[in-house]
Parts: structure tokens; sequence; C-alpha cells
């Protein structure tokens, strides 16, 4: 590999994972993917190019070529089995999901591993620069980095320039000087400048997070903690922070074990202590159990286990610091929920004490991800062997989703929009099938059985120019004595490192979605790439030959339009989504005007993202540019056909403001089937539904909507009131009684469906159900409140109210009173709790649990209730009288 490449390729392994705008796009790592694609694609391309002078592309050899073929070709038979499997309105989204899923797997996977074979397979002699030349330049740089804050040009409020939100001087001058700095230290392009480098750009990035963890923002004006106590870093998502992490710490610990002299290993500590302790600032648990399994497999090197066993004392304090970091490591300084480690491991025992407890709610971490892995799993089911179709997971899981939650009351609040399963095996299985699962799973079983082949062939060999001595303290003595060691053993303790790696990352995406990702997912591959890489020194690798020269050019020619085609995806995308930023800016703000130019001019750089093309559709709705609002929305679907909210808003339009009913109805339908959860899409859905002739033309299809409305939203009155009607006008006499009957149970105080009721008795000619005389009496208990009858008649009538009634908050709120009134102010008190809490806020059940606190001794409750209630009516003379007397 050429030079250039080389030092382009270390370029971006320190740009990307440390760059990120604040105010630029949406997700700040967007410039991170971007860079990282384009600066691949262009390595790629400079490489065949280069090679293309001796008429040859040679190509490492590794043990996972094959595999990865065959799983290339099964991605593709499984999308283009979906492709055409599927009714035509999918094949647009199936179409912009594959592509983009199939640029990751190509450009963030494939590209990354043979370009990292490619140059760890070269022989090298050189070990670069010293760590503490490269702790120099982290420490000197995260200085002139601190001075950002007061140097940098003050933003412009939305401003609708790009570069206002990207250039600064005094950051880009920052940049140049680490940039050159690096490469400088990285000149010789050895493997160990680029483990360097990673551990290095890892130092600052783990920094930086942990900084974050304790409320101290070195770079910008205010502290940046989007997920709230958990650490991003520079990564802009804890979780891809984390898992970065947890495959730089074989790297530093095989850094240490390796290091001639205390003076380096105390600096690889640093690093090593330091990438722990942001680890655990993130809060991911699934990268804490990634981080132990990568450490695990360097307990197979004979001559890691040796290393360690030399110098114990050093070892020992140093093992002593990482137990102690990993055990009393504090909460974070930032407000809201911050669990220490220990109560954040604590909370796993929630599984077990909240699946023995009826009523509570599931451990939504975990049943989150069953919910996922129930729907991904189902997915896959329907074709065994190619799965639902590679790159499909995000566009088809909310329509099996919404079927799940529809059926178990367990899922209804974990309700999410799945990107990826959560877990590799499901999600592969989920895209591809058993073609697709057992093909990676052959790839991961040859990777490490070449691996395990390398320590094998080499255990029993010494290294007779390594020293066999260490120091030993005398239990007698101050001084140091040498002590003979066996000779270290010859191993590929570099392959190790990075299998470990890659190992730790495949754990953590058990419970994790990192690897498909742009930052952590190139690095992973690039660990896969370097280990066989190195296993593959000394061999000739495969060899692609041209007709001389000019054939060579000329294939790299097509290489190069295909990598700039490539590159021409990902600066469309990256000016679309900052195009975007700023129209999503302007709606926030109730600008809709404002926002379209920005909104247009994103959708014309790149018309296949359904973030973009939603907001373009709500912005044309909110300018009452309905035609093109619905043009959008469906362009929107082309990308995405698996959001709920764009065929509400699309039959919201078309029923409401252009009419088409018939169109309206089937958006609803998806968007119903999407999201049975939505209280406007019945409201929305039914009202389109019951309108004009909608009874008779689409009867059952309005009964099933309101029912299901009513099932999920009974409090909600006229949903059983339009069901209740709906039955009537069908003739279903017993049904509408039923309908008018539930809702009365609720809400015995509803004249109108109590009018409807006896109406429907009387057309019907039925029996009227015991509820009719159970009213009566209702309406008695009333008229005698009313009249101030508040007595031991009155009381009986609310308690045989509230037996009849047991969900009415207004039975409940008359028993209150009239248990108050009578003596029993511990009833009264529970009654109107329950009153209060179904209906917060009201005043007259504010001014009686006040009082009925008072009497129950509860003083302190009882004033903030009245200082409450002269917060929102200031004029209330009784409860400014019944506070002075409290506060007397």
């Amino acid at each position: 590999m050429s030079r250039p490449v080389k030092l382009l390729l270390i370029g971006l392994h320190l740009v990307c994972p440390l760059i990120f705008f604040t105010d630029l796009t949406r997700n700040p790592y967007v410039t991170q993917i971007v860079l990282l694609n384009i600066g691949l694609l262009a390595a790629f391309a400079l490489h065949l190019t280069f090679q293309s002078r001796e008429g040859s592309w040679n190509f490492p050899r590794t043990p996972v070529d094959l595999p990865w073929l065959v799983f290339g070709i099964v991605c593709l038979i499984s999308w283009l089995y979906s492709y055409f499997g599927h009714v035509e309105a999918f094949r647009d989204s199936i179409r912009s999901e594959g592509l983009r899923v199939s640029l990751f797997l190509i450009i963030n996977a494939a590209i990354p591993f043979y370009l990292a074979a490619a140059w760890a397979s070269e022989r090298e002699e050189s070990e670069g620069a010293s760590v503490f030349h490269w702790m120099a330049f982290a420490v000197v740089w995260m200085f002139l980095w601190s001075f950002f804050p007061s140097m940098r040009i003050p933003p412009k409020p939305i401003s609708p320039s790009l570069m206002d939100h990207i250039f600064d001087p005094y950051g880009m001058i920052v940049w140049i000087v680490g940039i050159v700095w690096v490469l400088r230290l990285a000149r010789d392009s050895s493997q160990t400048a680029l483990r360097h480098t990673f551990l290095t750009v890892g130092t600052i990035a783990a920094v930086y997070g942990i900084g974050q963890y304790f409320s101290v923002e070195f770079f910008w004006p205010k502290v940046l903690n989007p997920y709230g106590v958990r650490s991003v870093s520079t990564f802009g998502n804890p979780n891809f922070m984390s898992s970065y992490m947890v495959m730089l710490l074989p790297l530093a610990m095989v850094s240490y074990l390796e290091a001639p002299t205390r003076a380096k290993r105390a600096a690889y500590a640093l690093m090593f202590i330091s990438f722990e302790a942001v680890l655990l600032c993130s809060m991911t648990r699934s990268s804490w159990v990634g981080g132990a399994a990568a450490l695990a497999p360097l307990l197979f090197s004979k001559r890691l286990r040796a290393l360690a066993l030399r110098d114990l004392e050093f070892h020992g304090a140093v093992a002593s610091l990482i137990l102690a970091v990993a055990l009393l490591w504090p909460s974070s300084s930032v407000s809201g929920y911050a669990p220490s480690v220990i109560g954040r491991i604590s909370e796993m025992a929630d599984i077990v004490s909240k699946s023995t407890e009826s009523q509570s709610a599931p451990y939504s971490p975990l049943y989150q991800r069953f919910l996922i892995w129930l729907c991904c799993w189902t997915m896959g089911s329907e074709n065994p062997f190619f799965g639902k179709g590679f790159g499909t997971l995000e566009l088809f899981f909310p329509f099996y989703q919404g079927h799940f939650v529809d059926q178990f009351e367990l899922f209804r609040t974990l309700r999410t929009h799945a990107n990826n399963a959560h877990n590799e095996i499901i999600e592969t299985f989920c895209q591809t099938g058993l073609l697709g699962l057992g093909t990676l799973l052959w790839l991961w079983a040859a990777f490490y059985w070449a691996i395990a082949r390398s320590f094998i062939t080499r255990w029993s060999e010494a290294s007779p120019g390594e020293p066999a001595e260490v120091l030993e303290g005398s239990k007698k003595k101050k001084k140091k004595q040498a002590v003979q060691m066996p000779p270290l053993p010859i191993e590929p303790v570099w392959v190790l490192a990075a299998g470990a790696a890659v190992f730790g990352m495949l754990v953590d995406n058990l419970l994790n979605v990192s690897i498909h990702f742009a930052v952590p997912g190139f690095f992973c591959w690039w660990q896969a790439g370097t280990a066989m890489g190195l296993l593959s020194r000394g061999d000739s690798g495969r060899t692609l030959s041209f007709p001389g020269k000019p054939g060579a050019f000329a294939a790299a020619g097509l290489a190069v339009l295909l990598c700039g085609w490539g590159a021409s995806y990902w600066v469309r995308n990256w000016n679309r989504e900052a195009q975007y930023f700023l129209g999503f800016k302007y709606m926030r703000q109730g600008n809709p005007a404002g926002a379209l130019p920005h909104l247009e001019s994103a959708y014309a750089w790149f018309p296949r993202e359904v973030n973009t093309n939603y907001e373009l559709g709500n912005a044309y709705a909110r300018t009452n540019k309905h035609e093109k609002a619905i043009w959008a929305y469906k362009e929107a679907l082309k990308a995405n056909a698996g959001y709920d909210e764009i065929y509400f808003n699309i039959g919201t339009i078309l029923s409401i403001k252009l009419k088409r009913r018939e169109e309206a109805i089937k958006n609803f339908t998806t968007s119903w089937a999407i999201n049975p959860l939505s209280r406007q899409t019945y409201v929305n859905f039914a009202s389109v539904l019951l309108a004009e002739d909608g009874p008779q033309k689409h009867g059952d299809l309005a009964v099933q909507v309101l029912s299901r409305a009513a099932y999920y939203f009974p409090t909600e009155a006229n949903f059983l009131l339009n069901l209740g009607s709906l039955e009537s006008i069908r003739g279903n006499h017993k049904r509408s009684i039923d309908a008018y009957s539930r809702l009365l149970r609720q809400r015995p105080e509803l004249a109108a469906a109590e009018a409807n009721l006896r109406h429907v008795l009387k057309k019907s000619g039925l029996p009227a159900p015991p509820i009719v005389a159970q009213l009566d009496e209702f309406r008695l208990l009333s008229q005698r409140l009313s009249s101030r009858q508040y007595d031991a008649k009155s009381l009986s009538m609310a308690r045989q109210a509230v037996d009849y009634f047991p969900e009415s908050i207004q039975a409940k709120f008359f028993l209150g009173n009239l248990e108050m009134m009578g003596g029993s102010s511990t009833k009264a008190e529970s009654l109107l709790r329950a009153v209060n809490k179904a209906q917060p806020g009201s005043v007259p059940v504010l001014m009686n649990l006040a009082q009925v606190l008072s009497r129950n001794g509860k003083i302190s409750e009882a004033k903030s209730i009245f200082a409450a209630i002269l917060k929102t009516d200031p004029n209330n003379a009784f409860a400014r009288q019944q506070l002075a007397v409290l506060n007397r």
C-alpha cells in the first residue's frame, strides 16, 4: 500500500471519531459518516490506481474471502426476493433502503476490511514515535481546543449560509495543527503508528466524555448532555462511544504488557483507565459485558500471561487501580436520573422482581428488546431461507410491531422505531434468513479458527532475543535483585488483540446496534481486516492481472468512477441533511414559509430520505399547499413506507381539505395498522367513516375502529357514543345498548348517553338492563346533593352509587364529600385522592382534599394544596382563609 493512502487512512482514523458539529445537522455524527465514507472511497480508488502502475492489482488472501463473497451473494438474492415478492407500493422503499444498507456493507465493512488487511500484510521494521510523543500531542491539542469557546466566532441565529455553521478560523487552525502533527508522528506509516493513532484518539474522546459526565465542558459554551448522565463524547451517541472504547481495551492492554519500561507501561495504563472510565460514563451495560469479552481472549496468550507475571509489583498497583475505578466510579453530577455504576447494574434485579409482581410495569430496556426481537423473528420466519429481505428491517418492522402491541398489553407502553434488531443474530436472520445467518457464522468461525490456528502452530516457540529476567522486591532489603524467568514465547499477540477487539464488539452487539453505524462499525471491520492481514504476511496474495498497464489503468478508472458516484451520494446526503436541519429549525419556530426553501433544497439534493420529505410535506400543509403536501408525503413513503404519521397526515388532508374520502380511508387504515395506539388516528378515522353515507358503506370497518378506540380510550365518551349510535343505525340494538351501558358505567352523569340508551330501548322493545334503574337512583342522589341534603340517606345512596359505578369519578367525588361530612375522614381522603389523580388540578376536588388532609393531621400537605389553589385562583377567599389558619 502506498504511503499517501496510508496517511489518508490515518487522517480518517483521527478526524472521523472526533469531529462533530452541534448546529449543523440533526445528529452530530452525520458529518463523521460523510467524511468517513468519502475518505474510504478515495483511499480505495487511490490504492487501486497506484497498484495499476504494475499492470495488476494485488489483494491479500484471507481465510474469510469465500464467506465474504457468499454472504454478499445471499444478501443480493434476499433483496431481489423481497423486491419482487412485495406489492408495487413498497418497491420504491425497498430500493431506497436496500441501497442505503448495501452501501454500508460495501463502504463501511468490506472496503475497510480489505484496506486494513492489505496494510497489515506488509512487513515493516519501524516502531514509530514513542507513546510519550503521542501523549504530548493529546495534551497540547486538547489544551488548544479549550480556548475554542472564547476564540470562536459567535454563532448566528439560524443563518441560511452553511458556512456560518461550519467554518471557524480558530477551529480550522487547531484542526490543521492536529492533522499535521499526527501525520508527522505517523510518518513511517507503521502498524505501531496506526495503533498509537487509535489509542490517542480514544484518549482524547475519553477525557472529553469523562468531563461531560461530571458537567465539565472543554470545547463548547455549554455542557452537551443529550442523553442525560450518559456521556456521548464526540460520537453523538453513548452506544457508539462505548463500543469504540470496547475495541480499544485489548489494544491498550497488549500495548501495556508489551511495553519495555515502567514509564511506557504507565502511559498505556493511563490510556486503558481512561477508556474504562468513559465506558462506565456511557452507562451502556451491553458494552460493559463487551469490554470484559474483549479482554478475555488475551488470557489464551502464553506470551501475555508470561509478561503479566513480570514486575508483579507494578502490575498489581495498576490492576488495583483498574478494579477501584470499576467498583467505586461515582454518580454523574448531571441533574436528573444519575445512578452509580453499581446502581446501574442493580437495576437488572428489576427483571426478576417486576416479573413476579403482576401489577408492576415490565423492565422497559429488556422488554422493549423482546418486542423488537419478536417482530424481527416473525419477519424472518415468513421466509426462513432468505428472510424478509436484506435492508428491509426498518421498513417493515412497524407493521409487525402494530400487530403485537395490539395483541399484547405488555408491549403497549414500549412501542418504538427500530432501525436495527439490537441483536446481530436475530437481525441477520430477520433480513437474510438461515442462509445469511449461516454464512455470517461461517465467516466468523473461519476468522477465529485462523487466529486460534496461528497460536497453536507457534505455541511453544521462544524468542531468543528477549530478556529473560524481571525485577523482584526483596522482603529483607529495599534494593531490587534480578530473577531469571523463562524466555517469552513468540506469538502473534497483535493478531489476538485485533481479534479480541472484534469479539468484544460482537458480544456488545448482542444487545446493541453500534456495528451498523459508521465510526464504530468501520473500526470493527478495520480490526478484523488487521487481524487477517497480519496472519497473511509472507503470502503472495491474490493477483488480478490486466493486459498491460493501460488495461489496469482503465479498470482503475472505472473503479474511480464508481467510487466517485459513491462519494457524490454522500455529498448529496450531507447537503440534504444540512438544509433539512435548517428547515427543521424554522418549522419548530412556527415559520413554515421560512422553512420551505431549505426543505425544497434538501429534497433537490437527495430525494430519498424519509424525514426530509415528511417535514417538507408538513411545511406545505401548514402553508395551505395541500396538493404539494400530498406529493411530499408520498415521496416520503417512497423513501420509507413504515411511518404511521405519514399515512395519517395524508388521510387528514385528503378527508378535511381535499374531500377525497375513499383515498383518505385507505391511508387511515394503513396508519391504524402500524400504530393501533394513536388516539388522534381513531378520532380522524372515525369522523371520515361516519360522514355522509359512511355508516352504510363502511359500517363494518367503522364498528371495528370505534370498538378498538373504545377499548384503548375508555374514558373518551365520543367513541362509545358514536359506536352506540352506529350500531343502532345498523339495527344492532343489543350492541348499541351494550355500548351505551359501558359508557354510563364510567360516566353516569352523561345525560346524552342516558337519553340515547332509553331511546334505543324504546325503539327496540328490548327489556331494560339493570343499569337503567341504577341511573334513576344516581339522578336522585344528584338532586339530593343539589338541594344540600347531606344526611345519612344520601351517604348510603352514594355508597351504593360507587358499587353500581365503580369507575365513575363523579360517584367517588360524591361519596368522598359525604364521608368527609359524616366524619370518616380516612375514607374521604382515599376517595378524594383517587378523584384528584383522575382529574388533576380541579379546584373543588383540591379544596375538599386539603380540608380532609388538615383533619387527618397532614398539615404540610394541606398547606401546599391551598397554596397551589391560590396560584391558579388568587381570589379564592376560602383557600386564603384556610391557609392563614393552618399557618398560625
